[in-house]
C-alpha cells in the first residue's frame, strides 16, 4: 500500500511541535474507491476516508477534505499552523465554496 505524507508544523508558546498529514493511496471497495487520511493534531488524530467513482476522484476528495480540516481548525485561525513558511498555506485543495478563506500560495494558486 502507498502511503504519502506532509508535514505541517505549530508554532506553540511552548515549542514547535509537527503535524504529519498521511494519506493512504486509493483501494477499490465493493464498487467504489476511498482514500483513508490522518492528521496528527496534538490532541488526538483525526482519521477519516474519503469515497469516488475511482482513485482520482478518491485522492481528490480526500485531499480536499484535509484542506477543510486544516482551514476549519483552531490552529490555523490562531496563525499556528503553517507548511513551508507562515501565512503561505498547505498545499491542498480546497472545495470552490471555501476557497475565499484561503491564504498565501493556496489563494494565488488555486483557480
Amino acid at each position: 500500500m502507498i502511503e504519502i505524507a506532509r508535514r505541517l508544523h505549530l508554532a506553540l508558546p511552548s515549542g514547535l511541535q509537527d503535524v504529519e498529514v498521511l494519506i493512504e493511496g486509493p483501494r477499490e471497495r465493493r464498487g467504489y474507491w476511498m482514500c483513508s487520511y490522518k492528521i496528527g493534531w496534538p490532541e488526538g488524530a483525526k482519521v477519516a476516508e474519503a469515497r469516488g467513482a475511482d482513485g482520482v476522484q478518491a485522492l481528490y476528495l480526500a485531499m480536499e477534505a484535509i484542506a477543510l480540516n486544516l482551514y476549519g481548525s483552531e490552529y490555523h485561525r490562531s496563525g499556528e499552523l503553517y507548511w513551508q513558511k507562515p501565512g503561505k498555506g498547505y498545499g491542498f485543495p480546497m472545495p470552490k465554496p471555501a476557497r475565499d478563506d484561503l491564504i498565501g500560495d493556496d489563494r494565488e494558486l488555486q483557480v
